[in-house]
């Protein structure tokens, strides 16, 4: 079984670096089972700038890059690489790092589920493991990419600013899919005292505009009788943006 990781960017290379060191430690066969698509969302510095000399170390790794820098447009970033993968995919954030056990889990886990069906996995916050394992993120789902393109992805109405795209995008999946919660399975989650650029904080992290917009389109939903409903009646267009592909040449 092949699963293809999913990673959208913004300018973390000290992130993107960790991400490096762990895949480091995977054995060479879970190396042959993984898939790599790595969507740059047009940061500073760019992926390639600083990690291209490095990709040939990850099998089967792709790499594309937006061609303009549109702010908090990670949700179009993320449709942009399930729009380019294939089979089981697992959606992380750059702070979200996976062991090799974990992962092999996950593969296992394909094995056994059925399209129609998404797995939610949960975090352990490196800096604070005696919290156990955190199931309340929106971002940690493995999906297979047809039923992912099926409800519609993720809004890119929410694109300019940040918030509240990844909690619409969870009530979707819930209402197109059944969800199964495992907290065996679990990704590292690393904040800004670990990892300096962990988290993005050279754009504005205000959530007030976009959590109007999320207002609105609760209240669309309502009157089409669910997301469901509202992904086919109301949901605006994908990747509203260009790009490029930099990785392989």
């Amino acid at each position: 079984m092949v699963l293809t990781i999913v990673m959208a960017i913004y300018g973390q290379p000290f992130m993107l670096a960790r991400q490096l060191q762990e895949f480091r430690t995977y054995s060479p066969a879970l190396r042959e089972q993984l898939r790599f698509i790595i969507v740059d969302d047009h940061g500073d510095p760019s992926v390639t700038h600083e990690m291209g000399g490095l990709f040939h170390e990850l099998v089967r790794t792709r790499v594309y890059r937006v061609d303009e820098n549109i702010h908090w447009n990670q949700m179009g970033a993320r449709n942009l690489g399930m729009h380019k993968a294939s089979g089981w995919c697992v959606m992380i954030d750059p702070d979200m790092v996976f062991e090799a056990d974990h992962l092999e889990r996950m593969i296992q886990a394909t094995d056994k589920v059925q399209r129609g069906k998404v797995i939610k996995y949960g975090l352990s916050h490196v800096g604070a493991p005696e919290r156990g394992i955190n199931m309340t993120s929106p971002n940690t789902f493995l999906i297979h990419r047809d039923d992912f393109e099926l409800c519609g992805g993720y809004d890119e109405d929410f694109a300019g600013n940040k918030g509240w795209s990844d909690v619409q995008m969870q009530e979707v999946y819930r209402q197109h899919f059944k969800v199964h919660e495992r907290k065996d399975l679990f990704a590292m989650f690393f904040g800004k005292e670990q990892i300096i650029d962990a988290m993005v904080d050279t754009l504005d992290r205000s959530v007030a505009v976009n959590r109007k917009k999320r207002l609105a389109k609760v209240s669309q939903q309502r009157g089409c009788g669910g997301w469901r409903p509202w992904v086919i009646k109301r949901k605006g267009p994908n990747l509203r943006f260009s790009w490029t592909k930099v990785f392989p040449t």
